[in-house]
């Protein structure tokens, strides 16, 4: 009774009388449970800011909406040569970034320098997680960036680098305004400008954005002006105002709340594909999890079927390797460690520990894509790990505190997982568990598992274009993966996302970026 007063008096203070047609107003509303944590999408490194500065900001690629085909947005065409080392790319001419300033060859080797540079005194003092963990650290593969002309640019890597078009294509590589940047480098991540559909009108933290549709972009003209992402916490406060209809859209519903919101018909519930992995961390720098022993034990003690069954909705299924089913490194013949108690102890009495230890777990507040409960999901784990004797202490916190304590290596087991960027096996397996991502205070490596034979397979699978040779890499890399445990692979889950079925041109993407300037009231019959 408290809790539904409380959703009332939410209710009442945003001024529920009436509703908001999203199919007779230029503006679009849509709902989500977090605030962004950084609109630099080369600082970012979660779905809720990158999602935001993709409107604001685009880079020399980008994806087919619905896939990850590569299509230009920054450029028009590019080639390659001296053998997969050099690629040059000719930008669109007359190009504005939206204070006024020239999209140019230029703005893109200053942007580019900025990240490679480790000494770059425009750099600021976030690291730049995605370029360390793309491009394998700074300066990385990019070994140049020249502005051959003011619309020609010209990229040399140190060796063929099979993912590099894919990687460029990520919103984390988006091209910001060098005047911009130059003037405050930590005002940019909370200001940005850039080139794309919307610009940022406001940012309330913790509260709202309000973005307004960018008139001198080149691409799809938005049939929203003004696009508002509310921030609100409490889900059930959130399906009570899409259903009276006073935002438009809601990203990531729990699970229950996506099956009966299935029911009305004033709402269109979409599936975003399956391009995620939610995952156990065990951090092998906190004892005893350097011990193999101990890492299969928690593998075993882990009922992933109850959790999943439990807690998960339409589209779950446990994840028995890294990768998506479909995508290079998935293989058939790995499956997950099966639930078996008696197998867990005996693995912690030969490792030293037959009364079993206490331990750990850090988890993040917020839901995400594909923790939709974390709480309950954490409180799971809890219960499971008891009964093979591990007594696990819960560590909650608030999702931006969250990332900056797992990235520094405090925790002793994390409870995380990742949305695929690219479509590339590489952006899950390097991304995740190599030594290279394993860097105090910008980790991404959460494990912080340093295996010299993993790291030889991810280079082996960057520096080939041959697919069916990366396939083959990566499938032997998923396999050392399972045997070693640096982590726990829990579940794979396609994302739901709702809309008003008066609104048109929403395309479920597997990165779960929305491309608002898509979106357009639906027609009436």
């Amino acid at each position: 009774m408290k809790r539904v007063l409380g959703v009332l008096l939410v209710l009442a203070l945003a001024g529920c009388g009436g509703g908001h047609d999203s199919a007779n107003s230029s503006t679009l509303v849509q709902a989500r449970v977090k605030d962004a944590v950084s609109l630099d999408p080369a600082v970012a490194t979660d779905g809720l800011s990158l999602n935001v500065s993709v409107e604001v900001m685009r880079g020399l690629l980008k994806f087919k909406p619905g896939s990850f085909d590569i299509e230009g947005e920054l450029a028009k065409d590019w080639h390659v040569e001296d053998g997969g080392k050099a690629v040059i790319f000719d930008l669109r001419p007359g190009l504005k970034f939206s204070d006024g300033t020239a999209v140019d060859a230029a703005a893109v080797k200053f942007n580019f320098d900025r990240w490679r540079e480790p000494k770059n005194p425009y750099a600021g003092t976030q690291p730049f997680s995605y370029y360390i963990s793309m491009f394998g650290g700074q300066p990385g593969i990019i070994t140049g960036v020249d502005a051959v002309s003011p619309t020609q640019v010209k990229f040399t890597l140190s060796t063929p680098f099979g993912p590099f078009l894919r990687d460029l294509a990520m919103p984390s590589f988006a091209i910001g305004s060098p005047a911009a940047i130059k003037a405050d480098p930590q005002k940019f991540a909370q200001q940005p400008v850039g080139y794309g559909p919307y610009t940022l009108a406001e940012w309330v933290h913790d509260d709202h954005i309000t973005l307004k549709a960018n008139p001198d972009y080149s691409g799809p003209k938005p049939a929203y002006q003004t696009v508002v992402i509310r921030d609100i916490p409490d889900q059930a406060t959130s399906v009570l105002e899409l259903q009276k209809g006073s935002i438009d859209g809601l990203a990531d519903p729990r699970p229950e709340d996506a099956k009966s919101l299935r029911s009305d018909s004033a709402l269109h519930v979409y599936q975003q594909p399956a391009n995620n992995v939610a995952y156990l961390a065990l951090n092998l720098e906190h004892k005893p999890f350097g011990d193999l022993r101990v890492r299969q034990a928690v593998a075993y003690a882990l009922d992933l079927d109850g959790i999943v069954n439990g807690l998960y909705g339409k589209g779950a299924e446990v994840a028995n390797a890294w990768v998506p089913d479909g995508m290079d490194g998935s293989a058939a013949a790995i499956k997950a460690y099966p639930h078996d108690l008696a197998k867990a102890k005996a693995l912690l009495a030969a490792a030293g520990f037959p009364h079993g230890f206490a331990t750990e777990l850090y988890y993040g507040t917020a839901p995400r894509p594909y923790l939709p409960e974390p709480q309950r999901i954490a409180e799971a784990i809890q219960a499971q790990l008891k009964q093979a004797g591990i007594s696990v202490t819960l560590a909650p916190f608030e999702w931006a505190v969250y990332l900056q304590k797992i990235k520094n290596g405090e925790h002793p087991m994390c409870l995380i997982g990742w949305t695929g960027d690219n479509g590339d096996a590489d952006n899950f397996l390097y991304t995740l568990l190599d030594q290279d991502s394993a860097v105090k205070g910008a980790a991404q490596n959460y494990s912080f598992w340093r295996e010299p034979a993993f790291h030889a397979m991810m280079m082996a699978g960057q520096r080939t274009v041959d697919e069916g040779k990366r396939k083959a890499i990566y499938q032997r890399a998923v396999t050392m993966v399972h045997d070693q445990v640096p982590a726990i692979p829990m579940v794979h889950t396609t994302v739901p996302a709702v809309w008003k079925a008066s609104i048109a041109g929403y395309v479920p993407n597997a990165d779960t970026i929305v491309y608002y300037e898509l979106m357009h009231p639906a027609e009436t019959k």
